[in-house]
């Protein structure tokens, strides 16, 4: 007799226990889709911070929840860089908005270059996420032509993605002579600069009338880039220039004197 109370007791106790979670379910989970709960918009969070975020979302009736972080190039650090649901759409009044934050730039560290070839350092900067910057050429006993002689940043400087190194290439001993560059198209305003990177100089310049060419374009040179010449060599240019109106004064006005 004793056992069958005690199973009957378990039965009744078990179907207490299946009441209080039905309940709770009915109290949790399905009333809140039988209640008739206004809905407001999404607003926008990006590149907000967490306090600034959680203020906007309070303004519209919603909560705000801490999700991951990840590197993002613009976005401070801290900052909200995706929200789940999206900006715009409807949600129940009271409902969290899950923030993604930034964990600011990625940094990527500069390799050692130096005493490789140009196109080994475009390989392994673009390895490192990192570009090639301006070139320079420079004269050297010490590295063959043709490798990195120097670089800016130095090695294990760490940069944003993208960024760039500039390099310093040796052209050879200094009693060498050096690559020519080539200005054929270039503007005016750049050929010093260019010279320069390449240890040549500026010499002489002819104007030449070309109504095909922008004015002040370079049309051509010597010696040509096909050459070599010896370091600080001057290059001379002809520039195209604009064709003058004609002097008004100097027009046969077509009267009889």
């Amino acid at each position: 007799m004793n056992k069958i109370l005690r199973h009957v007791g378990l039965i009744i106790t078990s179907a207490a226990l299946a009441g209080v979670i039905s309940l709770i379910l009915f109290d949790t989970v399905i009333m809140p889709y039988l209640v008739d709960v206004p809905s407001v918009r999404v607003p926008k969070l990006k590149g907000l911070s967490v306090p600034k975020a959680a203020i906007r979302l309070e303004q519209s009736g919603l909560g705000l929840a801490i999700g991951d972080s990840l590197h993002h190039e613009t976005i401070a650090i801290e900052a909200v860089v995706d929200q789940e649901p999206a900006e715009g759409l409807h949600v129940k009044k009271g409902r969290r908005i899950i923030v993604t934050l930034s964990k600011g730039a990625r940094y990527y560290e500069v390799p050692d270059v130096r005493r490789v070839s140009l196109r080994e350092a475009h390989l392994q900067l673009e390895g490192n996420q990192l570009q090639v910057g301006q070139t320079l050429y420079v004269s050297s006993d010490a590295i063959p032509e043709g490798a990195i002689v120097g670089q800016s940043p130095s090695p294990g400087t760490r940069l944003a993605l993208g960024n760039s190194v500039d390099l310093q290439i040796s052209s050879g001993s200094p009693s060498r002579t050096k690559q020519v560059p080539n200005l054929i198209g270039l503007s005016i305003e750049v050929v010093e600069d260019t010279l320069r990177k390449y240890e040549m100089r500026l010499g002489g310049i002819e104007n030449r009338i070309d109504n095909q060419q922008a004015a002040g374009t370079i049309l051509a040179q010597t010696p040509d880039r096909q050459q070599r010449a010896p370091r600080q060599s001057r290059i001379d240019l002809i520039l195209s220039v604009e064709e003058l109106p004609p002097d008004p004064a100097s027009i046969d006005s077509g009267v009889a004197p």
